[in-house]
């Protein structure tokens, strides 16, 4: 079949992928446009491979609500560049749209997840085989809303940061869910500027608390405070004062030191006129973090 160019241009405006290539794929399916897609589509996970050992550290953080779940999500790409043109980010959003519309709570269910009549996979294909450049879905986060939550999310520095909260309460708010939400928005905003570990201590791992106690009793002996009575308690002083610093209810309030995340729930709890107010979950993702 004669590969025309006007063969190739349909195949160009169909894939965004340069004419050379179209016309290379057309010639090697013998003009069936179809069977050129998938070509380029396979050249696409070929470059995958050449490219597997390459460092994706730029990208993108996604979150983003509909459906009854929230969800967050690190797609890397090697260049700055790439993380800011139209093809990375409408991958983006196929990826979006596919866990809203699927189960997909990991990155190995979200890969198989339908993007049109194409899997997600297949999608990074096709925009690998047009960019040449490595891509990954590095990680993944589903959170189910219920009835009784409100949520938040916030994307900073265009996608360096991403953070979802959801804030469970009981009774009927002054000004309705609309005013939860935006407390919500103010916990959001806390947890991207402050960068909680964990929601409390008991979600802090075993070994970082040791850790901090480790360094606590060196900085108190370096000092010569070294009385077993003064020491075991500076320790414990100064390991509470730090596992404030790492658990969200504990920390500083990020616009009012003055207040901690816990005293500002308090305070909106009354002003609401709501007999429970509290942050259920939360993520928080960093690009390469």
């Amino acid at each position: 079949m004669a590969i025309t160019a006007q063969l190739v241009n349909s195949l160009r405006m169909q894939t965004g992928i340069g004419m050379m290539k179209c016309k290379e794929a057309l010639i090697a399916c013998d003009g069936d446009i179809e069977k050129a897609i998938e070509h380029l589509r396979k050249q696409g996970a070929a470059v995958a491979a050449k490219r597997a050992d390459r460092a994706a550290k730029e990208g993108a953080i996604f979150v983003g609500l509909a459906e009854g779940k929230t969800y967050a999500f690190e797609l890397t790409c090697e260049t700055e560049p790439v993380s800011k043109c139209d093809d990375f980010r409408n991958l983006g959003t196929d990826i979006a749209n596919a866990i809203i519309k699927s189960n997909a709570v990991t990155v190995e269910e979200a890969m198989k997840a339908s993007v049109g009549t194409l899997t997600v996979a297949d999608r990074l294909d096709e925009v690998l085989a047009k960019i040449g450049e490595k891509m990954e879905l590095r990680r993944i986060s589903v959170l189910p809303v219920a009835a009784n939550e409100a949520v938040a999310f916030y994307s900073h520095m265009g996608g360096k940061i991403g953070s979802v909260v959801k804030l469970a309460y009981e009774g009927e708010p002054k000004g309705g869910k609309e005013a939860v939400q935006a407390v919500a928005k103010t916990i959001a905003l806390h947890i991207t500027a402050s960068n909680p570990s964990a929601m409390d201590e008991s979600g802090l791992p075993p070994e970082l608390i040791e850790k901090e106690r480790e360094i606590a009793k060196e900085q108190i002996i370096n000092e010569g405070k070294t009385k077993p009575d003064f020491l075991d308690r500076a320790v414990d002083g100064r390991v509470n004062k730090a596992l404030k610093q790492l658990c969200l209810l504990g920390q500083e309030f990020y616009s009012d030191p003055k207040k901690t995340v816990t005293s500002v729930l308090e305070e909106e709890q009354k002003n609401l006129g709501l007999s429970k107010l509290c942050v259920s979950q939360f993520i928080r993702f960093e690009k390469g973090k």
